[in-house]
């Protein structure tokens, strides 16, 4: 694939659908369970790596709009990082505004927010990453990942040491620790890369790499790491990528997969991403819901449910919606076959 020839059909409808998987393991993250760290997480942790390399796939230099790429993120995360303090903070108006500005400057709103500032780092770095994919050093670029997970998280770790909290604040916003995934897509989507691997091979690692991202979960959790299924670790990084792979495979595979659930999912996302939690907070205050609604049962109806919200949204509010990140344009679910459609140069495929 080069994206400067722009997506089928096919190609454009099937972004979608990985995007619908991505945002549906994001959602299931936050419902995940305390014993489902070691089971049910290895399989999700490619939630945000996923949209990362989507991201980084669909960029192109030549018809990046910089501003209007973080513009596009930047006025929902205000909002809705001002939505969250609200929440938090109703009791005590006095302390709104304070916590709404600390928020603003460390990705604090709600847990979800540190990807603004990782989205938009990324959005700076294209250029950097450009030079760095068209470079006889692109291997390099490989390296920066691990290298930022063993001696900002790993190192500290094992020789029990924490970080000042100027480090731990920078690391929590750091795009270093993703660069892979971004990366990767960039190599993949400008044709710097080719994917010559078996589809069979593919799965068969990336099962392997589940196995070992149990073995490193367990052994955080045994160094009382209260984390220890975040999605910044070695293996997670490989299991990851390897998944990415195969999303990437199913994109190009020359055929539209119409789930329709998950194109949904996917044309939602991005109001997804910023409403759910909202959505859960108000589906937690339902008499009984959290005792007899479990995972992954609720991770769905969250999920869905914040699609509904952000389709109603959308529909309400017209072009005023965008600033919410819901959709103002109508969505097809199903696939029409059409001509395809080229990425607007932000990293983003509009449906149909």
């Amino acid at each position: 694939m080069n994206r400067h020839s722009g997506l089928t059909k096919e190609q454009s409808y099937n972004i979608q659908i990985a995007r619908g998987i991505a945002i549906f393991a994001v959602v299931s993250i936050h419902h995940v369970p305390g014993t489902g760290v070691f089971i049910a997480r290895p399989f999700l942790n490619f939630a945000v790596g996923l949209f990362l390399f989507l991201s980084g796939m669909l960029s192109d230099p030549e018809k990046l709009h910089t501003g209007k790429r973080i513009l596009k993120v930047l006025i929902p995360y205000v909002i809705w990082s001002f939505v969250y303090i609200v929440r938090e903070q109703f009791r005590t108006p006095e302390t709104i505004l304070p916590a709404f500005g600390k928020a603003l400057l460390t990705g604090t709103g709600s847990g979800i927010m540190y990807y603004v500032f990782i989205y938009v780092e990324f959005t700076l770095l294209i250029p950097v990453i450009d030079r760095l994919a068209k470079s006889g050093h692109r291997n390099l670029g490989f390296f920066i990942a691990p290298l930022e997970i063993v001696l900002m998280r790993l190192l500290p770790m094992i020789l029990g040491f924490r970080l000042p909290a100027v480090l731990r604040q920078i690391r929590h916003v750091s795009c270093l620790g993703w660069f892979t995934y971004f990366y990767l897509g960039y190599l993949l989507g400008s044709g710097h890369l080719k994917l010559r691997i078996s589809t069979e091979k593919l799965f068969s690692f990336w099962l392997l790499s589940l196995f070992l991202q149990v073995l490193e979960t367990n052994l955080y959790y045994l160094m009382g790491n209260t984390n220890s299924g975040t999605q910044i670790k070695l293996t997670c990084l490989l299991s990851g990528s390897l998944f990415a792979l195969l999303m990437y495979r199913m994109i190009f595979s020359g055929k539209a997969y119409e789930i329709l659930p998950l194109k949904l999912l996917g044309d939602c996302s991005f109001g997804i991403f910023f409403a759910h939690g909202a959505v859960m907070m108000a589906l937690d205050h339902i008499p009984g819901y959290a005792k007899y609604v479990v995972f992954p049962a609720d991770a769905a109806v969250a999920a869905f449910a914040t699609a509904l919200l952000v389709l109603a949204g959308g529909r309400l509010l017209g072009r005023a919606g965008r600033f919410l990140a819901f959709p103002s344009y109508p969505l097809s679910l199903r696939f029409r076959g059409e001509n395809g459609t080229a990425p607007d140069g932000d990293g983003t495929v509009k449906p149909e």
